[in-house]
């Protein structure tokens, strides 16, 4: 039996969701000699350091590499990153993969992606073709997809976008996210169970809520934060916060939250949770509400209201469960609330279908890893041409006369 070395890396709490189930899938299979990665946000302390989880979810950790600090400066997030190229290199040599399986869109990533591109070793990237169009994120998970080898996507529509750009059709499996395997083998906790672990008092109402910074475009983060916060300091349900990620620009929305707690000294406020706890408290809440990527991914398989902000999930699939608002309107704001409150709009959820899988992609995505040849016939990439009528689209060259 030939053994493959498999490098499984994560970068931070939002792509942990997805490669915990492939990572743990992966460590028992005597095909796979696993390695496994912890970098980028999960090893700066200001942040929870959440690099215990892997080891409390039994998880070997081969590497940790670290390259980050809790500064929010842009400067020092991209110098940050190049000190990440240099030192996912050593991990890389010391650990000898022959392939390389990560998720997402962080841009954390952009370093191992170059390290790995100079090293020769073939990349599997996980969570290509989606949207964001108002992130950096958007432009991070599209320049993966063109260094990387192998592409297991969640939808159809995530698919078509990685061959649409130039990536051969059998380089790209569905298997959906695998951050679903976990919610749908793993027991909800109890409510009595939950309230004992966060604090919560008995079967009292609370609503979840994340808000990250604002990394394209016109930065509106501090005017909707502001309006989000007025607006929740006066909802009956109880606060459960998590503060934002390490995006450059974190650190005046983490003040305004800390400033939150005058007017909510009920709020309950963490850095993270770990992922049981997390999908207790999306199993029992209220409602939702911020910018983050779980409201769309996870939050449909609770069937849980989800009052999105703003733009940085703009254009990525939803579920019935989401409530799109700008965030700058109090009057929008005020209604979606009313809405993702409201007992008929909940029940109108039950029995909805989480567009981002079923629960299979640890299967899908560790079949593939095993199977496929490594060698030139992976690495040596062709483009993959598709129909293309520039005049339909307006891009005829004008008539030129010779002279």
């Amino acid at each position: 039996m030939t053994v493959r070395r498999i490098a499984f890396v994560t970068t931070a709490r939002s792509d942990y969701n997805t490669m915990y189930p492939v990572m743990r899938a992966a460590s028992v299979d005597p095909e796979i000699d696993a390695r496994i990665f912890c970098a980028g946000m999960h090893l700066v302390p200001a942040f929870g350091n959440t690099w215990q989880q892997l080891e409390a979810d039994g998880l070997n950790i081969a590497e940790k590499v670290d390259f980050l600090t809790d500064s929010d400066r842009a400067q020092d997030f991209s110098e940050g990153l190049g000190l990440g190229v240099a030192a996912f290199t050593r991990a890389l040599l010391r650990q000898k993969p022959d392939i390389i399986c990560v998720s997402g869109d962080r841009i954390e990533n952009l370093s191992l992606f170059v390290a790995a591109t100079a090293l020769g070793i073939p990349l599997a990237h996980m969570c290509g073709g989606d949207i964001t169009e108002g992130a950096l994120d958007n432009q991070i998970r599209h320049v993966m997809t063109k260094l990387a080898h192998l592409h297991f996507v969640s939808m159809p529509e995530h698919a078509r976008r990685v061959i649409q750009m130039g990536e051969e059709p059998w380089r790209v499996t569905l298997t959906g996210d695998a951050a679903i395997d976990v919610i749908v083998e793993q027991p909800v906790l109890s409510r009595a169970a939950l309230s004992e672990k966060i604090g919560l008092s008995g079967d009292e109402p609370f609503f979840l809520s994340t808000y990250h910074p604002q990394t394209l475009g016109e930065d509106t983060a501090k005017e909707q934060y502001t309006l989000l916060l007025d607006a929740l300091a006066d909802v009956p349900e109880r606060p459960v916060m998590i503060r934002p990620n390490i995006d450059p620009g974190f650190r005046v929305l983490a003040e305004m939250l800390e400033d939150f707690r005058a007017r909510r000294p009920d709020a309950v406020i963490r850095t993270s949770f770990d992922r049981g706890d997390f999908y207790g408290l999306m199993a029992h809440a209220r409602f939702m509400i911020g910018n983050s990527s779980s409201a769309l991914w996870e939050a449909p398989s609770f069937a849980l209201p989800a009052i999105n902000v703003g733009k940085r999930q703009a254009g990525r699939v939803a579920g019935e469960n989401v409530i799109h608002i700008t965030g700058l309107d109090r009057g929008e704001l005020q209604t979606a609330l009313a809405r993702a409150r409201s007992p008929d709009f909940r029940g109108s959820l039950q029995g909805m279908t989480n567009p981002y899988g079923e629960g299979k992609a640890s299967e899908l995505t560790l079949e593939c890893l095993k199977k496929t040849p490594l060698g030139p016939a992976l690495t040596f990439k062709k483009f993959h041409e598709i129909e293309f009528d520039p005049m339909a689209l307006g891009l005829g060259l004008a008539s030129r006369k010779d002279t």
